[in-house]
């Protein structure tokens, strides 16, 4: 089935005409296209995620393997069924596109994805850094999107299709990565890390790729929206504060500002949780957790670095600090 054919017959549209080619998917997985819909009443344009499986996988970096290509795989599941069963209990404080149906090719393996085009509605403006002011939108989105989801019981099934453990870096996934990284402490350290990240009592959805190119801005930079869901699972909600932080600003910026930004993203927090009809005592706890393991989050996220590139522009000086103040931390972890 085309593309073309599946948004008429999903969205009952007299006609749709191909716009244009948005990205292509990482490693060459297929692409994001723009189409134009419509009837004689109205016109708008979609967004069409189109994923086909390549033959041949070129790895920009050369971190391809049948274990790479089986989390790549399943990260464009885990996106359908974030989009079909979860997506809907977001609000506006943490706007996603809506999902309009999913296509999937059992024998090809060719999946469509159709969702709202964000840049229509008023989230056109994309950016590849962000001054400390600038920012503050996206840690909004994030302490609000924790909030939301946060799980404090117990529950294996939970988050069903969805990663059981959240964020494309994680070690289970990184075997090899880790495995070619140079003797050091972190590395040393890595299976600790993850553990105590585990073993964290508070879980939440997070969104596990939040880096600064996942978010769509208004024009006045005001309001936000995010994208790319692929690695969505559970997790802490740190770690895509570290993540989006280390994407989002300048070492300078960071430097300077980091204190106040992590004040900002928790006090959002707690507010956020006491909004949803959840106890001070709940949202004091929840805090008290993750600023303990900020560090350690951000130790986790180096850590795949130092595998997977080690001379890549976010191994900085800072990192390396934060990472040094986390793996001293880590004694206090049992």
């Amino acid at each position: 089935m085309t593309p073309e054919i599946f948004i008429k017959r999903q969205l009952k549209a007299q006609y749709v005409k191909y716009s244009r080619k948005v990205q292509s998917l990482w490693s060459d997985y297929g692409e994001i296209s723009k189409y134009v819909v419509g009837d004689e009443q109205c016109e708008t344009t979609i967004i069409v995620k189109h994923i086909c499986l390549p033959k041949d996988v070129v790895h920009v970096r050369g971190w391809h393997s049948e274990l790479a290509h089986n989390r790549k795989v399943k990260s464009y599941q885990v996106e359908v069924a974030w989009y079909q069963h979860w997506a809907t209990r977001c609000s506006y404080d943490t706007r996603v596109a809506r999902c309009y149906g999913s296509y999937v090719n059992e024998r090809s393996g060719d999946q469509y994805l159709l969702l709202e085009d964000l840049d229509a509605i008023g989230f056109g403006e994309r950016h590849a850094l962000l001054s400390v002011s600038e920012s503050l939108v996206c840690l909004n989105w994030l302490a609000s999107f924790h909030a939301e989801f946060l799980q404090s019981t117990r529950d294996k099934a939970w988050p069903e299709g969805l990663w059981s453990t959240g964020t494309y870096w994680h070690l289970a996934t990184r075997k090899n990565e880790w495995l070619v990284m140079a003797d050091s402490l972190v590395k040393e350290s890595a299976k600790k890390i993850s553990e105590v990240l585990l073993n964290a009592r508070f879980k939440t959805l997070v969104h596990g790729d939040a880096k600064v190119a996942n978010f769509c801005f208004s024009a006045d930079g005001k309001q936000v929206a995010a994208v790319d869901f692929q690695y969505i699972g559970a997790g802490i909600g740190v770690q895509d504060l570290a993540y989006f932080l280390g994407s989002a600003l300048s070492e300078e910026d960071l430097k300077k500002s980091l204190p106040y930004l992590l004040e900002h993203y928790f006090a959002e927090l707690g507010q956020a949780i006491v909004a949803r009809g959840e106890s001070q005592n709940l949202a004091t706890a929840v805090i008290e957790e993750w600023q303990s393991l900020f560090n350690i989050a951000w130790a986790d996220f180096q850590r795949f670095i130092l595998g997977w590139s080690p001379n890549h522009i976010k191994n900085t000086a800072l990192s390396q600090s934060i990472t040094k103040q986390g793996l001293a931390q880590l004694d206090n972890f049992r």
